[in-house]
């Protein structure tokens, strides 16, 4: 493979000369022997637009950064951005088979050039428009690897795959600003034979997200695995954006702190979610954000004129949360949940989160939003619209005093569920472990 160093193409690292032409002349000459090496050579390279097309290998060597542009006008508009999270703009845009994206240096979006200055408290940044977002985009992209890089500062998505096929993903670090606006990690987008493993990420928005836009396909054999994750909305996630199906999904062998949400599924555009496996997952929730949640799956239509979807066959075992939110699975009235299973769960709290104070405030769209009863309810698991729901060993470490009373199990129409939790008690003397009129759920061993 013949390498393309950018210096050798004009390139100056000194963080002050504007060097996209001579950058993707270095990836075009590359493009067209057939393949070939782009070294980033040890400096500060500032760039705006560059294009990475088959068989090239981009090397951000160690040392070496490439630094976004603050001037919008540096990034042209490509056709495919369609709302304010995914604009048409692109620091980087991989489209081909067989690019990788390497080396040990960083690639840095320069995002607070995009933002204006928080209002209040949680102290979000406020986005400009235009902004680059995403700052990488991977478009149809086959045979796609990205590792032993870092991606920081992006003023909006970071990475996202689009369309693509047996894509991995390893040793790859997302440093954001963890109040940037919509500074997700890595968005999986209609993508099929992923894999996602040995990642550092913080972002101020959903840190792994899985979505199935209008304009893509399904997302299918999706793996992430032995990651660190800090993220102030869902570390592990599906959705909102759903309309494709979603299957074949494992989650496992990850440490998700100081998440607003540990694991999240969203179904609202009619999609099915089915096959999700969690496992082996620690983490905390205490990141400053009200109304937290260790495990919250919600199926509804976004509008009254969506369609609705499915999620079946979910499967969450050994869980470990500290947190002072509640589990919620909902589904809202004439859809159900089926076959949900959460076995050795557990959630130690230091302090309990009433929600029956916040819930009139909470302006979230990914609240249960047509479940008005269950996003008050009291209770460590709160279950709404349920076909087959399994707790198995679930164990809640109550704080040592507290006056919210929390039930274990708030659920309405349950059907054909199993509560096997003997260690599981209620927060308060007296408060019921299970308030679940209208259900049918069996209690066993204890």
């Amino acid at each position: 493979m013949p390498d393309f160093s950018i210096d050798q193409f004009g390139a100056v690292g000194d963080g002050r000369t504007l060097n996209t032409d001579a950058i993707q002349r270095a990836l075009d000459a590359a493009h067209s022997a057939g393949g070939g090496r782009v070294v980033v050579p040890p400096g500060s390279w500032l760039t705006g637009a560059l294009l990475v097309r088959d068989h090239v290998t981009l090397e951000v060597q160690s040392g070496a950064t490439l630094l976004g542009s603050t001037d919008i006008a540096h990034y042209p508009p490509r056709k495919h951005g369609h709302n304010a999270d995914r604009q048409p703009h692109h620091l980087l845009v991989l489209a081909g088979q067989g690019i990788r994206l390497c080396g040990g240096g960083t690639i840095d979006g320069n995002g607070p050039a995009f933002w204006d200055p928080p209002v209040g408290q949680p102290p979000w940044k406020r986005p400009r428009r235009p902004r680059v977002s995403p700052m990488v985009e991977c478009i149809d992209c086959a045979d796609l690897r990205i590792g032993n890089i870092t991606l920081a500062n992006s003023a909006g998505w970071t990475c996202h795959l689009f369309r693509c096929d047996r894509v991995v993903v390893r040793g790859l670090r997302i440093i954001n600003d963890v109040f940037g606006p919509n500074t997700d990690g890595i968005d999986i987008n209609g993508c099929r034979d992923v894999c996602i493993s040995d990642c550092h990420i913080e972002t101020g928005d959903d840190a792994i997200v899985l979505k199935s836009t209008a304009d893509a396909r399904s997302c299918e054999r999706i793996v992430v695995t032995n990651c660190i994750i800090r993220c102030n909305c869902a570390a592990l996630k599906l959705g909102t954006e759903s309309h494709h199906d979603m299957r074949q999904i494992a989650f496992s062998n990850c440490v998700c702190y100081a998440s607003n949400r540990a694991v999240g599924l969203y179904c609202l555009d009619g999609a099915t979610y089915e096959d999700v496996l969690v496992s082996n997952i620690v983490a905390d929730t205490e990141c400053g954000i009200a109304l937290c949640r260790p495990i919250h799956i919600d199926l509804r239509r976004r509008t009254d004129q969506s369609r609705m979807g499915v999620i079946r066959n979910v499967r969450i075992s050994n869980f470990a949360c500290r947190t002072a939110g509640r589990i919620m699975l909902t589904a809202e009235s004439g859809a159900m949940l089926e076959n949900i299973l959460l076995r050795d769960v557990q959630l130690t709290y230091a302090r309990v989160e009433d929600p029956v104070p916040l819930v009139p405030q909470a302006k979230s769209t990914q609240f249960s939003n047509r479940s008005p009863e269950a996003r008050a309810a009291r209770a460590a698991v709160v279950a709404e619209n349920v076909q087959g729901l399994e707790l198995h060993d679930l164990v809640i470490n109550w704080p040592a005093q507290t006056e919210v009373p929390m039930h274990v199990l708030w659920g309405r129409n349950l059907q054909g569920g199993i509560l096997a939790s003997p260690l599981a008690r209620p927060s308060y003397q007296g408060t019921p472990a299970l308030d679940v009129a209208g259900s049918s759920i069996s209690r066993t061993g204890g």
